[in-house]
């Protein structure tokens, strides 16, 4: 009778140690998703692919706004610069940090760009390569730009390009090094930023930095309506 109830315990402890060893490898291992890496690995989904090689963690060109972030080098002057975000309070600190940085240390300023004709050649480059997959996101939308002696580029914010019902947010910077001379780089950048371009939601959104002071302006714009 003793040995029977210890085997239960046994049996029990067993399955308990199973159980959370499934759940750890759900949320740790396994990928996030319909074949999403976890969130160290999400920085490098806005690193086109050829220079996934050449990627080498966070510029310090910027503060640590995320601890997911990785950059890529195009050349010896062109960058990206990504920051990863899962949670929605973190990522509107650091959208916030990260712009009262850019009005501190250089000249900044909003844009609308479009890139249509840049992503109409990815998209048929792609599709005679058999890898093109559908892009819902707009063609046109607004940008940071960010003139400063050291680097001058564009900031994006893609907000939830995956699924309606998950927290991922990318803080996406396209630039050149030691120069501010945007005119001259402008076509080079769009190239950029077509290469790099993912919107699976329809109803995800891609847009520029907008600080905490911006945004409660914006939603009392709003409110009027």
């Amino acid at each position: 009778m003793f040995s029977k109830k210890v085997n239960k315990k046994i049996a029990l402890l067993v399955f308990l140690i199973i159980a959370l060893l499934g759940v750890w490898l759900i949320f740790d291992v396994i990928p996030i998703g319909p074949g999403l890496p976890p969130s160290e690995g999400m920085p490098g989904w806005y690193i086109p692919g050829a220079w996934q090689g050449n990627e080498q963690g966070c510029t310090s060109l910027f503060p640590k706004i995320s601890p997911y972030c990785n950059a890529g080098n195009y050349s010896q002057e062109k960058l990206i610069n990504v920051w990863y975000f899962d949670d929605e309070s973190e990522f509107l600190k650091g959208e916030d940090t990260l712009y009262h940085y850019l009005e501190e240390n250089g000249n900044v300023f909003y844009q609308e760009l479009n890139i249509s004709e840049e992503l109409q050649e990815v998209i048929e480059r792609r599709e005679a390569e058999n890898a093109w997959g559908p892009i819902y996101g707009p063609y046109s939308f607004n940008v940071t730009g960010y003139k400063s002696p050291e680097t001058s580029g564009y900031f994006l914010v893609y907000e939830k390009p995956f699924l309606k019902g998950r927290d991922d947010y990318f803080v996406v910077y396209y630039g050149v090094s030691n120069t501010t001379n945007l005119t001259k780089e402008a076509t080079e950048l769009k190239k950029l930023i077509a290469e790099s371009y993912y919107m699976a939601n329809g109803e995800g959104k891609v847009d520029s930095l907008k600080p905490g002071n911006k945004k409660e302006k914006d939603n009392i714009l709003f409110s009027w309506f």
